[in-house]
């Protein structure tokens, strides 16, 4: 049965689209995995050990005996990267506000002599 011309078969639209990866890590994360003896959720690891990195530069994988020890420019990163999801990312700001409220933008042309 052909539809009406100019009107849809699904009024409510096209349903929002899942994150399939982010909603396949919350569900990982959420489980718990045994960690010497002790159940331990994902979640929890994760934490301790981007903690642990940020405040001594190693960390040490579940059930590993040996602690590893990160590069400088990897700590860098994690630093950036914990900050931009704790934070978020600063506000780019473009022009200045003036007298009234309004915003300024100030465009400056390059002369010909410079």
């Amino acid at each position: 049965m052909a539809g009406i011309k100019g009107k849809t078969n699904n009024p409510n639209g096209r349903p929002p689209k899942n994150k399939a990866l982010t909603n396949l890590l919350e569900a990982s994360l959420g489980h718990t995995i045994d960690v010497d003896g002790k159940k331990i959720s994902g979640k929890r690891i994760l934490a301790d050990m981007v903690t642990s990195v940020l405040t001594t530069g190693r960390m040490r994988f579940p059930n590993d005996v040996e602690e590893s020890i990160i590069s400088i420019q990897d700590w860098i990163g994690m630093v950036k990267w914990v900050y931009d999801r704790i934070d978020g990312r600063p506000m780019q700001q473009i022009g200045g506000e003036g007298e009234d409220g309004s915003l300024v933008i100030q465009v400056k042309l390059k002369d010909s002599n410079d």
